[in-house]
């Protein structure tokens, strides 16, 4: 009787094989949590209001291959910095107005979906869209213009600092990814989007909607919301009608949110003032998400979300601070944006507008 067994050679090469192969799989997860703890920790030493804000702009823009990082970080930065200014040219002459934030939101969110739809610098209009609606928010808690000069510019910098760090971790790891990146060569030349003209409406009559709760709210929560409306309403490229997919969307943010929610409430209370249990919990999160993010595409989604979520409810104003109120916030605005979404598009489906 003839039993063959592997030879030792054989069996060195197997498992070999196998640990390249999971390290690949983890490695979008390891420059994530590097880019990410480098951020916070970077943007905590420089004294910045909102390390969190630098340590999205990290996660936002990381990619394995670091051209498609620096293009990402890019747009990012000049949507931010055009943004901005924008912010602070208006808010000279309209400040401490709630009615023309809601008219302004409702407009540059409008506008924002429309050439994002359309324009290759899709993601710049996305951030300034996002952070003129920051900076009129602002105006409305303090009109000086001093104060608002230093609240721009102290995104812009959270920005660069994200921006700039995801681009050098991702050059460090480009020796790891040059395997990985032979294979997306082949997923280009997406299909030529189909126009989708009411997306805009019904984003600026949600935003128009949005944004007088969130005054109601003292404008807690403010830019996950606005955030929240643009991402659900700008699609990607793609042959499949726009409504599934903004459902599918809504759907996909709101679990990923209240998933990553209801596990700070259980942790937050437990981690408060504990920096290396806090710095554990924040990477377990992080690696979940990215986890779920490199599975199938009805996964994906739900793993970005859940990772933007943490980030959001874990890295609040002072490092180290786990306050569960102020994460539970944070996502009541992201369900308020969710929910309305839901009723614009309700209407819609009543009035049997298509698409």
């Amino acid at each position: 009787m003839n039993t063959s067994f592997p030879s030792p050679t054989a069996q060195r090469k197997h498992w070999l094989s196998r640990l390249a192969a999971a390290t690949l799989k983890e490695l979008f997860a390891i420059q994530v949590i590097a880019a990410v703890l480098v951020s916070v920790i970077l943007s905590d030493l420089a004294g910045f209001d909102y390390p969190g804000w630098a340590a999205l702009s990290s996660y936002a823009v990381m990619n394995t291959s670091v051209k498609a990082s620096t293009v990402r970080a890019f747009n990012r930065v000049t949507g931010t910095v055009l943004g901005g200014v924008l912010a602070l040219l208006l808010s000279t002459y309209l400040i401490q107005d709630a009615a023309f934030l809601v008219l302004f939101c409702t407009i540059v969110g409008g506008v924002a979906v429309w050439r994002a739809d359309v324009s290759r610098w899709s993601y710049s209009w996305v951030l300034g869209a996002v952070t003129s609606m920051m900076v009129m928010a602002e105006a409305q808690k303090n009109s000086a213009l001093r104060h608002l000069l230093r609240f721009t510019f102290e995104r812009i910098e959270e920005v660069v600092l994200g921006c700039a760090v995801c681009i050098a971790v991702t050059v460090c790891f480009y020796p790891f990814n040059r395997r990985r990146q032979v294979d997306t060569l082949h997923q280009n030349g997406h299909p030529e989007p189909p126009r989708r003209p009411l997306l805009p409406l019904q984003a600026g009559i949600t935003l128009l909607l949005v944004t007088p709760v969130l005054l109601a709210f003292q404008l807690t929560g403010f830019w996950q919301a606005m955030m929240t409306v643009l991402a659900v309403f700008i699609l990607p490229a793609s042959a499949q009608p726009a409504q599934p997919q903004i459902g599918q969307r809504m759907q996909q943010r709101l679990y990923g949110c209240l998933a990553a929610t209801l596990l700070s409430l259980i942790l937050l209370p437990v981690l408060h003032h504990y920096p290396p249990v806090y710095l554990a919990a924040l990477v377990a999160g992080l690696w979940l998400g990215c986890h779920l993010q490199q599975r199938k595409p009805a996964i994906s989604y739900f793993g970005r979300q859940f990772t933007v979520a943490w980030i959001i409810v874990f890295i609040q104003e002072t490092l180290w601070l786990t306050a569960p109120t102020q994460a539970v916030m944070r996502c009541v605005s992201i369900l308020i944006a969710i929910m309305i979404i839901g009723m614009v598009m309700t209407v819609f489906r009543w009035l049997k507008l298509s698409f």
